[in-house]
């Protein structure tokens, strides 16, 4: 929830498609609107129960303007995906410019795009492909990161508070994603809240991350009644030695009780992704240097 007592937070994910970004930010932030492409949210639809406010933009320069627009009524500006406008943005400067010129504008419409998040006072996420290392003759090294042109993946993620490479981990159950946030140098992440590190690999669940930051992010007004209920779930996870077979029994009661299941499946998901994050906190805070050497 983006209110007067805190500051808008600005993030950036990155990560191959179709491996849950877009659905997490459906999860996580379902008071925003969505800046999208048609069809590109329908994975919000079917997995998490509702139909999220949706806006358009070709252009970094009319998500720009939109998130200048639409921060007078709205919690948060996701933009999804932002590497798709920031393509679309440099093919039609090049129509115009070329040289240091064109790299000049795209520098100037990412330095605006980069104040309006900044100062919006709403929180702004942006979801981006992803691109390994590379080397190019106008920008140099660039370490991997999000799918942007010239120096952007390096620039973009300078104006985040959190920057986070979306994965798998294929042991964890019942949702393998997760959020990297490690000190490898061939790609661009960071954490200023220093949860996403910490927990590293954290469970792919921005709200919660936010949350164990001590960041209030609103639920869904259909919702809100239930974060006593995860609250409550995740300190049963706490205690429990068998959390999955836990978690079962807590889907059934829910169910049971005439909680839809989409309500039920995210009231389980945030209360076991609370419950992660606050065990892999609770361990890194305990541990000066862990089994591998590692500096914690």
């Amino acid at each position: 929830m983006t209110t007067a007592s805190r500051d808008a937070v600005v993030v950036c994910t990155y990560g191959p498609s179709g491996i849950g970004k877009t659905t997490d930010q459906g999860y996580s932030f379902p008071r925003a609107i969505f800046i999208a492409a048609p069809g590109a949210l329908q994975s919000i639809k079917t997995v998490c129960g509702y139909v999220p406010a949706t806006a358009s933009a070709r252009t970094i320069k009319e998500a720009t303007a939109l998130i200048q627009k639409e921060s007078k009524n709205y919690k948060a500006v996701v933009i999804d995906d932002f590497s798709h406008i920031a393509e679309q943005t440099f093919n039609a400067l090049e129509k115009k410019f070329s040289g240091f010129r064109l790299w000049g504008e795209l520098r100037d419409e990412a330095l605006a795009f980069r104040d309006a998040a900044r100062y919006a006072g709403v929180d702004v996420i942006l979801n981006c492909w992803e691109q390994g290392p590379k080397t190019s003759p106008t920008a140099g090294y660039v370490r991997g990161g999000p799918m942007l042109s010239g120096k952007l993946p390096e620039s973009i993620p300078a104006l985040c508070d959190i920057v986070l490479r979306a994965s798998h981990d294929k042991q964890r159950v019942p949702w393998p994603g997760v959020y990297r946030c490690s000190n490898d140098p061939a790609y661009v992440m960071k954490d200023r809240f220093n949860v996403a590190a910490q927990a590293d690999p954290a469970p792919m669940n921005l709200a919660e991350i936010l949350r164990a930051a001590g960041i209030d992010v609103d639920r869904h007004p259909d919702m809100v009644q239930y974060e006593p209920v995860v609250e409550d779930f995740s300190r049963q996870f706490d205690a429990s030695s068998e959390v999955l077979v836990k978690a079962n029994e807590l889907y059934a009661l829910l169910v049971k009780e005439g909680v839809a299941v989409p309500a039920a499946r995210w009231i389980l998901r945030d209360a076991l992704d609370r419950h992660t994050l606050r065990k892999a906190l609770s361990q890194s805070q305990s541990t000066f240097v862990n089994l591998s050497g590692k500096l914690l």
